[in-house]
């Protein structure tokens, strides 16, 4: 058996680390004892090195910058003269600018490619045709992986007379050991400059429409007559902002809402939470619903994407239809009159994080790895 590490590239298209990119992170961190070397590769689309390609080296992580950062046939050249240089064995890509120059990339540079699918924006003109040429490219990788079962079964058509799309879920990045319920959440306010006897609604993510912000605002003023001192706090930012400002003003509803910009650490502000609302209208696995899962914080989310495989409806959380403002108020105004069920919700969330937890999403990826590179027994890790 060779000595030589087994390369892999995970290569994501990125301006900030949240989410996917923690995923990434987390992955190349747990899989160094493995046999396996990963990088994380990024592109330069600005005068500034990528923040993940920055946190990844202050993590002692190898990685690579494809400088030719748009979609032209020199960036494809690049990236696959950089896939035989630094001897590649498999390329790992998320979102359509890696999977789709990855598709063509993988090709040229003569090394497979997996290409993971984490949802679709289609945030704007542009971003919904590059969507659409994305999902034409995974009909025809020959790997796919979906952080849900109906990502997985949207691809199936697509996908016919190659391998299925396989479900590797995400991972809870917290800790899995639980936290004391009830919560304290005073002192976090207090930290957090937010009311200390406020109830507080919270949502994290990307300020972009698909995430149903509009829907949740439009809950506030069905709230206010019935919940006293209500917030709402949301984490994030994105192209909706400027929309979602004049939303709120235009409902009067100026002094309820805050805008908490992104944050590295969420949480803290999680944890200030009575309630954290996903109301998104597409969903793959929400990275925040993990996150409210681990930290105590009953969760209110549409049930969209792969949440209802995360939250049991009146089990372990509150699940709405998405696009619903009343539903959305109702489930928020239920955790509010009945603090014990909210309690009882966040405990029952908290049984269900070993399902998720990292070693195992590890396991699954380097099954996947040697599936796909053929590696023998004896090259797979733990033998």
């Amino acid at each position: 058996m060779s000595n030589k590490k087994v390369r892999i590239l995970h290569l994501i298209s990125t301006s900030f680390v949240g989410g996917p990119e923690k995923q990434i992170l987390n992955h190349a961190l747990d899989a160094t004892s493995s046999g396996r070397e990963i990088w994380v590769g990024s592109f330069r689309d600005g005068p500034d090195r990528t923040a993940i390609l920055k946190r990844a080296e202050e993590l002692g992580l190898p990685t690579l910058e494809i400088c030719a950062g748009k979609f032209d046939p020199r960036t494809i050249l690049e990236l696959a003269r950089s896939v035989r240089r630094q001897e590649i064995s498999l390329l790992c890509s998320y979102g359509y600018k890696a999977n789709i120059l990855g598709w063509l990339a993988s090709r040229l540079g003569g090394c497979p490619q997996i290409a993971f699918v984490r949802g679709w924006t289609a945030e704007t003109w542009r971003v919904r045709q590059y969507e659409r040429l994305d999902r034409f490219v995974l009909g025809r990788v020959d790997w796919v992986a979906c952080v849900s079962r109906p990502q997985a079964e949207q691809l199936r058509s697509r996908r016919k007379g190659r391998r299925p799309a396989i479900v590797i879920p995400n991972a809870v990045l917290f800790s899995l050991g639980g936290v004391a319920l009830p919560l304290d959440r005073r002192p976090i306010r207090s930290a957090l400059g937010l009311p200390e006897g406020a109830f507080v609604v919270g949502a994290v993510g990307r300020l972009s429409v698909e995430k149903g912000h509009r829907h949740l605002i439009d809950a506030a003023p069905m709230l206010v007559p019935r919940v006293a001192n209500l917030r709402f706090v949301l984490l994030g930012e994105g192209r909706e902002r400027p929309e979602l400002e004049k939303q709120v003003i235009r409902l009067g509803m100026r002094e309820r809402v805050v805008f908490a910009g992104f944050q590295t650490d969420v949480r803290p502000w999680i944890q200030g939470c009575d309630v954290i609302a996903n109301p998104s209208l597409t969903e793959g696995m929400p990275n925040a619903v993990l996150e409210a899962m681990a930290l105590g914080t009953p969760v209110v989310a549409t049930a969209v994407g792969g949440v209802p495989d995360m939250i049991q409806d009146q089990v372990s959380g509150l699940l709405v239809p998405p696009g619903d403002p009343a539903a959305l108020a109702s489930a928020i105004l239920d955790l509010f009159a009945n603090p014990s069920r909210a309690v009882q919700l966040a405990r029952a969330a908290q049984t269900k994080l070993e399902e998720f937890s990292p070693a195992k999403q590890c396991e699954r990826l380097l099954d996947l790895y040697a599936e796909v590179l053929q590696l023998q027994p004896q090259e797979r890790p733990g033998t």
